[in-house]
């Protein structure tokens, strides 16, 4: 009679490495329409807090008067910044069980998600994406949303056809 219980050791060595797949660059449009979702972001928050500045300047400590300006002016280069060289960072890839994305330039984060936890996916849209032609691919898992996975810019018709594959492959996945 054959033992019922088996939990075999694995040798880590000869897992198939993530760093080997050929990962999908996002469409080059997304980093022009993530710019311009920051621009408009900054412009907002620069006119406010320019209306709050010309109110209180005169109430403000000399030191504050001459530091303020650069730290905005050094905070929004950098949300620039981050933007521009976390674009090149953000990647997907899939595979026949499963979808993966990479994103993040200081934290590096790769997500998996095996077709067999996927209960849903959705293709969205935002103004600036509309204009871009660009959507965003939504996966959502049993695991809620701490594990679930947004794909941004990727054109529509590649998206819904990513979302139908996925989808398909979650059905016949839950036949077995």
């Amino acid at each position: 009679m054959e033992d019922p219980f088996t939990n075999s050791q694995i040798d880590v060595d000869v897992l198939p490495s993530l760093e080997t797949l050929n990962l999908n660059e996002l469409h080059k449009d997304y980093l022009t329409a993530k710019m311009i979702s920051n621009l408009i972001f900054w412009l907002i928050i620069l006119v406010s807090g320019g209306t709050a500045w010309f109110f209180l300047v005169d109430k403000l400590p000399g030191f504050l008067k001459i530091i303020a300006p650069i730290i905005i002016i050094l905070i929004v280069i950098s949300s620039f910044l981050l933007t521009y060289f976390g674009f090149k960072k953000k990647k997907y890839a899939l595979r026949e069980k499963d979808i993966l994305y990479q994103s993040g330039l200081l934290w590096r984060h790769k997500t998996v998600i095996p077709f067999n936890r996927i209960q849903h996916a959705e293709v969205t849209q935002g103004p600036i994406q509309r204009m871009f032609d660009l959507s965003v691919l939504r996966i959502f898992t049993a695991g809620g949303s701490s594990s679930d996975m947004s794909i941004p810019g990727i054109p529509p018709q590649k998206a819904h056809n990513i979302k139908e594959y996925v989808l398909g492959k979650t059905a016949a996945d839950e036949e077995e």
